[in-house]
């Protein structure tokens, strides 16, 4: 019994310890999307938008075959991933890459026209993230979880 109450009270403690972390991550998200310009905010939504477009782009590509497998609930994602690539047509696949290539170039594009509208607030905030960002993976990596990213939201 008294181990059984440790377990608990180790679980409360380590699911607090994570929920803390979380809303951490939130806030910082929230206040670095308070403090972009309009000028970044457009750049932002018309990268979101391209990447929307893209996508709908390649399903509007695929086949009967290709969308049963995506809605095969009994495969894992990374089964599904598998099925997908072995039964993709060559302009599927030169759409990828295509899309591949695009977003290469735009993110390197917006990379810098952001870089070059950064004020200098913003610039010592992505500096304080960055570092923020090294400590934390380091504290992963010395936990054991090796900074595997088992954390993420939707990514």
């Amino acid at each position: 019994m008294k181990y059984f109450l440790m377990a608990i009270v180790a679980t409360v403690i380590t699911t607090g310890a994570v929920l803390a972390q979380d809303m951490n991550k939130d806030q910082v998200r929230t206040q670095t999307r308070e403090n972009i310009s309009e000028e970044q905010q457009q750049m932002i939504q018309e990268r979101k938008q391209e990447r929307i477009m893209l996508r709908e782009q390649f399903k509007a590509s695929l086949t009967e075959e290709q969308k049963a497998i995506l809605q095969d609930q009994k495969m894992t994602q990374e089964q599904k991933r598998e099925q997908l690539r072995e039964c993709f047509t060559e302009e599927q696949q030169a759409m990828l890459k295509n899309q591949m290539q695009i977003r290469e170039q735009t993110r390197e594009a917006n990379k810098q026209a952001m870089k070059g509208s950064l004020t200098e607030a913003q610039k010592e905030q992505v500096q304080t993230q960055m570092r923020e960002g090294t400590r934390e993976t380091a504290r992963e990596m010395q936990s054991g979880n090796g900074g595997n990213g088992s954390g993420r939201k939707g990514q």
